[in-house]
């Protein structure tokens, strides 16, 4: 059995939007699963295999992307890149959720899309570049769909419909009654916002999301044409839903979202997504430019609460055993240092500049012992095995 024991933190950013920052020295892990987060103890530091030093650094949760497109390979069409997991993993983004595969040529049959949602879920299980997390094989919903194929996507483990109006069921009543038959049978389904992102998808205002009432509402900040200020306030104050906000969204949005979100007690609904390969931007670091422009604006708000946005609260949503650093969790942390004339990662966010990066560890493992896509760390954990 793999034991490790991490001592000598700083502060620890729980992954936890109601309880940020966690009062704790020590995080203590069993085969890749929290058991301890609290005060020093001499028993679990005699017990580990691995003992990690991490220098005072700050950690927190490795971020999650709520909002994602991946292809069923490691290659991006749009954009002619390859490794697009891995190096989203060099800035501290461990995971991915998928909305809805996009690819040359996506067959839109009944048949079609339940095969590219088992693929693509088998894949992605299957490969995972450095130990990334990829939640591949959201279904798409097609005409023709039954309940009885949501039943049979349910069984194959496929728990996500993508992004209702980006596929060829647009009319919203029909929508609404596909939509019905997926929660039914426990999947999360999302739907996009506001204005078409491309000329083939859908564009939905607040009575129409209210009648589809998906799981989620999409791009809620623009993807890249964001609904009035009036439908999103409709949205967040008339529905119980989980809110994703894109990183190449309207900055405006993003802020005032999370003031009212504050006053309505739904901040732990709010994520954050990248919407990669979007053709606004490939951005690796997306999940830092949301975190940062929050953490800027909001002084008063600890940046453990916006990085709780983009790990814990998709955890939430998802159904996922990581994204916080609490115990039952998965191991999946980052190890944070300040950057510039701020030594401290949390001065640097409320600057409005993204931290440093050191180190990640996904499922107790260390994956990657620098992030080459953010600025370099003055610090680095010392990793002693036994």
């Amino acid at each position: 059995m793999k034991k490790i024991y991490i001592k000598n933190l700083g502060t620890i950013a729980s992954g936890d939007v109601n309880n940020p920052i966690l009062d704790a020295e020590v995080i203590y892990a069993e085969d890749g699963v929290i058991q301890y987060v609290g005060a020093a103890k001499a028993d679990l530091e005699a017990a580990a295999t691995t003992v990690v030093d991490a220098k005072g650094l700050d950690v927190g949760p490795a971020l999650i992307d709520a909002h994602a497109h991946p292809p069923m390979n490691d290659y991006l069409v749009e954009f002619k890149a390859t490794d697009f997991a891995t190096n989203f993993m060099a800035g501290g983004t461990g995971s991915m959720i998928s909305v809805g595969s996009t690819m040359p040529g996506m067959p839109y049959t009944v048949s079609g899309v339940k095969a590219v949602a088992v693929a693509g879920k088998q894949i992605w299980d299957t490969y995972r570049p450095l130990g990334s997390k990829v939640y591949g094989g959201a279904l798409m919903l097609v005409d023709g769909l039954k309940d009885s194929d949501f039943a049979e996507m349910a069984a194959e483990g496929i728990k996500v419909v993508g992004e209702v109006g980006k596929s060829p069921v647009q009319d919203v009543a029909k929508a609404a009654e596909l939509t019905k038959m997926a929660r039914k049978h426990g999947m999360v389904v999302t739907a996009h916002s506001g204005g078409p992102a491309k000329a083939c998808c859908a564009s939905y205002n607040a009575d129409d999301l209210l009648k589809i009432n998906p799981t989620v509402i999409c791009s809620l900040n623009g993807g890249p044409t964001p609904m009035s200020d009036a439908d999103i306030e409709k949205v967040l104050k008339e529905g119980d839903f989980y809110y994703d906000m894109l990183a190449h969204g309207n900055v405006r949005i993003l802020q005032n979202v999370y003031k009212l979100a504050k006053s309505l007690n739904k901040v732990d609904k709010l994520m954050f997504g990248t919407n990669v390969p979007s053709m606004s931007g490939y951005s690796p670091l997306g999940l830092w430019l949301s975190i940062a422009a929050l953490s800027n604006t909001y002084q008063d708000v600890h940046p453990a609460t916006f990085i709780a946005m983009a790990s814990g609260n998709v955890a939430d949503c998802y159904g996922l055993d990581h994204g916080k650093i609490a115990k039952g969790y998965k191991l999946d942390i980052i190890f944070l240092d300040g950057f510039g004339y701020d030594t401290c990662p949390f001065k640097t966010l409320q600057s409005g500049n993204m931290c440093s990066t050191s180190f990640v560890i996904l499922d107790g493992e260390l994956r990657m012992p620098h992030c080459k896509n953010v600025p370099g760390a003055s610090r680095k954990p010392e990793f002693i095995t036994k």
